[in-house]
């Protein structure tokens, strides 16, 4: 077997264990609040998630930057260099353009060396991306060499989806998701709007609920129409902060499916800056295609 490393970037959100162990190296990202750069780096190093989003309450105004491929380079070349392939799980193609930068920084890489980057467009984001990266670190233990193991998830990727409820229209309006108009008359009626990926990785709307409890009761529902409770039983639940609430999705997540594993942690801030305080993102393995 060929010797390699797995990487993914911070938009991800897993099992922190994976990381802490060494087991995938996460690569920080950036982002901007009220015109000051910080780091995200899903350790002690970085921002603290919590301190993000009581930052984020205070509607100061936090954008999220792309990482270069000029900053893959400088990232990657040193494993490369030393011997070690790296197979990298990145961010939604349809969420950013870190993925085109990644593959630049292969190409240039690529031709240097005989180690290789390989970047994987994950078409997630946050516990999507944490179920995929589980799938990615069991391939390898399964002795599978880096090959194998992008091409599987090349496929697999397509049966990882999410469904997320939103409490603030206002980040949403901000990220150019919702008018102006929609923000402002769901707020008045305590609308929440329901969103999931689309199969090139961006996010649309999939319904709209009044109440968080109501939110949650959908996207049970959703997920009983498209998981695969059968055979896989890893669940991922991200949220920004908002710990009761994730608490009682759970919940209800294990009446309907007893044999479950969830893990939920703190939504990524890089996502979180796009979705807001509040909200919750259920993201599990969907049944496989018929």
């Amino acid at each position: 077997m060929d010797k390699y490393l797995l990487f993914m970037d911070v938009s991800g959100d897993v099992d922190r264990q994976f990381a802490v162990d060494g087991t995938v190296k996460l690569l920080p990202m950036d982002f901007i609040i009220d015109g000051e750069p910080q780091s995200y780096t899903d350790d002690e190093t970085g921002l603290d998630v919590k301190q993000f989003y009581d930052i984020v309450r205070t509607k100061k105004p936090i954008s999220t930057t792309q990482i270069t491929p000029v900053l893959y380079a400088e990232f990657f070349e040193p494993y490369l260099k030393d011997g070690y392939s790296a197979l990298y799980l990145c961010l939604s193609s349809g969420l950013s353009s870190s993925f085109n930068s990644a593959c630049m920084a292969a190409d240039e890489l690529n031709a240097k060396y005989k180690a290789q980057l390989l970047p994987v467009d994950s078409i997630r984001a946050t516990g999507a991306m944490g179920l995929l990266c589980e799938r990615m670190i069991a391939n390898k233990k399964a002795g599978k060499d880096i090959r194998e193991n992008y091409y599987d998830l090349e496929t697999f990727k397509h049966r990882i989806d999410a469904c997320a409820y939103v409490d603030d229209l206002d980040s949403l309006k901000r990220g150019g998701r919702i008018s102006k108009t929609v923000a402002f008359v769901g707020g008045l009626l305590g609308i929440k709007p329901l969103i999931t990926f689309t199969d090139n990785g961006k996010l649309e709307m999939w319904g709209k609920q009044r109440g968080t409890k109501l939110s949650i009761n959908k996207m049970v529902e959703f997920y009983l129409a498209e998981a695969d409770t059968e055979t896989d039983n890893l669940v991922y639940i991200t949220h920004a902060d908002e710990e009761r609430y994730a608490q009682e999705l759970a919940d209800k997540i294990k009446e309907v499916a007893p044999r479950v594993v969830i893990k939920t942690r703190l939504l990524s801030p890089i996502i979180g800056a796009h979705l807001g305080p509040g909200a919750m993102v259920l993201s599990f393995v969907t049944k496989p295609q018929q």
